[in-house]
């Protein structure tokens, strides 16, 4: 027998040699144990680490997105403007075509009737355009009315 294996046996069988190897077992057992806990915390930590990845590349996208919207209220309040800029106007060219009509009908003038609903048909698509800047106004990032 060699004198390492022998050394090994004599540890085993004394008392000593138990008392000694059975704290040690238990030791790297438990080092065992924490080892792969914490590995597993680890594993939790990088999917968290990465959804919060995820969640902070979308929030740099909306910020983008919200500095450009930023640039574009000036312009927008201008639109917003535009609504009463172009209804009023809408609204005397609708008058005068009420009397231009009532003028085509008493003189029967064809040419100028047909002229008349022409102009009523676009001041009527001109309306419904504008209907779409009323969202406009609506809105509580634009504020366009000036104080």
């Amino acid at each position: 027998m060699t004198l390492i294996s022998q050394s090994a046996t004599i540890l085993l069988n004394t008392g000593l040699g138990t008392g000694f190897w059975l704290p040690v077992i238990v030791i790297l057992f438990i080092g065992l144990l924490v080892f792969l806990y914490y590995r597993h915390l680890m594993g939790i930590r990088k999917v968290e680490l990465q959804k919060l990845s995820d969640q902070l590349q979308e929030c740099r996208d909306e910020l983008i997105k919200l500095e450009e919207l930023k640039k574009l209220l000036p312009d927008l309040k201008k639109i917003a403007r535009l609504d009463h800029d172009v209804n009023t106007p809408l609204c005397v060219i609708t008058m005068s075509l009420g009397r231009a009509k009532k003028l085509a009908l008493e003189t029967s003038d064809e040419n100028l009737l047909t002229n008349v609903e022409d102009i009523v048909e676009a001041v009527g698509r001109i309306g419904e355009i504008m209907q779409a800047v009323r969202v406009l106004k609506a809105s509580t990032l634009i504020a366009y009315k000036e104080k």
